[in-house]
């Protein structure tokens, strides 16, 4: 085979290597779970021979895949064990358009969400159930709720679940919500249910303008 001919298959097989490294991150993204590095690397190397030092490459394109294709990115959220999210590449501010499939897990998720940040600080893990108790979105002692909030939505990164002083636990936005979830979607949310305009609340409306304006300019660079 001539030189052209092993340049053409080199790049058919790079080719097909992008692809399924899309197809892979997207069946895996479906738990919520983060991907770890290794893991990409490993199902490329295996199914397609891919060198490591092409792997970056590989993923890097699979990205711009991701984002012009899907309309979704992939957001580094470990430096250190090297794991990705998938998250939309410019999330809508006007609609909650969470990929999260189970309504009534989705609804608990936002409710959570919602407190802490109208909140303005870190929840302690008690008047978290005593709000959503009351909220009716969980029974008193719903241990299958509490286990949704400290370990399912912790592990897939909508929140964090951190110890403080005297054994007390809190809960705090985790950094896939911070990517996921516009606050200016929840704020207007709440400015309907309370009749009010949105800069009722000076300070959440502040955060949130604040962080809609730098997504727009990122989005413009």
């Amino acid at each position: 085979m001539n030189r052209s001919g092993n340049s053409f298959t080199e790049n058919q097989s790079s080719n097909l290597a992008v692809n399924e490294c899309v197809r892979y991150i997207l069946c895996q993204e479906g738990s919520k779970i983060p991907i770890k590095h290794c893991d990409i690397r490993k199902h490329l190397e295996d199914n397609f021979g891919a060198p490591r030092n092409l792997i970056k490459n590989i993923i890097t394109n699979a990205n711009n895949i991701l984002k012009n294709v899907y309309g979704y990115k992939l957001v580094q959220v470990d430096a250190k064990q090297s794991q990705y999210i998938v998250v939309l590449n410019k999330p809508c501010t006007k609609s909650m358009l969470s990929t999260y499939n189970n309504p009534q897990h989705r609804k608990l998720l936002i409710a959570a969400l919602t407190h802490i940040y109208m909140t303005g600080a870190p929840v302690k893990e008690d008047d978290m159930w005593k709000f959503l108790t009351e909220a009716q979105l969980m029974k008193e002692f719903d241990v299958e709720k509490k286990k949704l909030l400290i370990k399912t939505f912790t592990r897939q990164m909508y929140l964090k679940y951190i110890k403080g002083r005297n054994d007390t636990f809190f809960f705090e936005w985790g950094q896939r919500a911070e990517e996921e979830i516009p606050k200016i979607f929840l704020l207007s949310k709440m400015s309907e249910a309370f009749n009010v305009g949105p800069d009722y609340w000076a300070e959440q409306y502040i955060q949130a303008t604040s962080n809609e304006n730098n997504g727009n300019d990122e989005d413009d660079e």
